[in-house]
């Protein structure tokens, strides 16, 4: 498994410790990532009635592989955000569906979904959407109430056995229904993402643009003098959250 560097600073969202288990969140740690687990992810997730959890919202000596194992045992449902298609995420998702837990797939695109994958329940997401967080909220928050009522459907037949300590169990029938349903939702987003069309160079230049880009940009414009409300507006235009790009134009220098 590639190293996980844990995050450099804890998540700022504090639970309110209202909850029916846990939600572990399989995504990348740092940046605008943080911003988007913080007033995003945990806020749908707690509505639900779940608490969130993700690897680096534990701090304690030992191999973080220890702690994703312990957390990937104990969650009710699993939040894997695909985007990019993170190596240390995808080895967590493979965790997952070994020992046949319940999994919400997230996205930017379908592309960064692998195939074998994408019969399972995905959320696919806009950034450049004005209320994208809300909308992406909405669909977490519905996505986990139905995954509970009925955690066979987010769990791929291959890792379904009829008599296994791990997996719920299920009849012959009722695993090959599953199979059939999943095929279904499988040509379903395939179709979907067959019809998805390139939006200019623009939206190009948005999927591109990342931390390291916003930073460059950002050292740009400062020696050019430009004002720190217009570069802040910029990074939001090209994708950055409004927080991140706030805090990062307006950090005082370190001495």
């Amino acid at each position: 498994m590639p190293k996980t560097k844990r995050s450099t600073k804890k998540s700022k969202y504090k639970s309110r410790g209202k909850s029916g288990g846990t939600c572990f969140c399989v995504m990348p740690f740092g940046d605008w990532a943080d911003d988007y687990y913080d007033n995003i992810y945990c806020p749908a997730i707690e509505s639900a009635g779940l608490t969130p959890k993700r690897a680096d919202d534990i701090y304690r000596p030992g191999t973080i592989i220890n702690d994703i194992w312990s957390l990937t045992k104990n969650a009710k449902v699993i939040l894997a955000d695909l985007s990019e298609k993170n190596p240390n995420v995808l080895y967590e998702l493979g965790l997952a569906h070994a020992i046949a837990k319940p999994v919400i797939l997230m996205t930017e695109s379908m592309d960064f979904v692998p195939f074998d994958l994408r019969a399972l329940r995905v959320i696919v997401y806009d950034k450049n959407a004005p209320n994208w967080g809300d909308l992406v909220k909405e669909s977490i928050q519905k996505a986990i109430k139905e995954v509970l009522s009925s955690p066979k459907e987010a769990i791929l037949p291959t890792f379904l056995k009829v008599s296994e300590t791990f997996a719920p169990p299920v009849t012959r029938t009722e695993k090959k229904l599953l199979e059939m349903r999943q095929e279904l939702e499988l040509l379903k987003n395939e179709i979907s993402s067959g019809r998805q069309v390139i939006e200019g160079e623009r939206r190009i230049v948005r999927e591109r643009f990342g931390p390291m880009e916003a930073r460059k940009m950002m050292a740009y414009y400062s020696r050019k003098k430009v004002p720190k409300k217009q570069i802040v507006e910029k990074l939001v235009e090209l994708g950055a959250p409004r927080r991140w790009a706030v805090r990062s134009v307006y950090k005082k220098p370190s001495r």
